[in-house]
């Protein structure tokens, strides 16, 4: 499957990810993804006016819940359960 999005991790601190969100094609900056902890789970916040297909949503779902995958593994092996 063609790429449609780039994932750029930017160097924040403290324990949860963030990733800047591109398109591969202009490469226009389209939002950023990051923890949310009310919510207990990673969403994206969009710049205005920003259109996805229906395979840019699913490229971006299945990034987001590797995130999630990738965090509760590491709280599981961090707690030892």
């Amino acid at each position: 499957m063609k790429r449609l999005l780039n994932f750029i991790e930017h160097n924040a601190k403290g324990k949860t990810k963030i990733f800047y969100v591109y398109s591969a094609h202009p490469d226009d900056f389209l939002g950023i993804i990051h923890w949310r902890p009310g919510w207990r789970c990673y969403v994206i916040s969009y710049e205005n006016c920003i259109n996805m297909s229906l395979s840019c949503n699913k490229e971006l779902n299945l990034f987001m819940k590797k995130l999630e995958d990738e965090r509760k593994k590491n709280l599981v092996n961090k707690n030892g359960n």
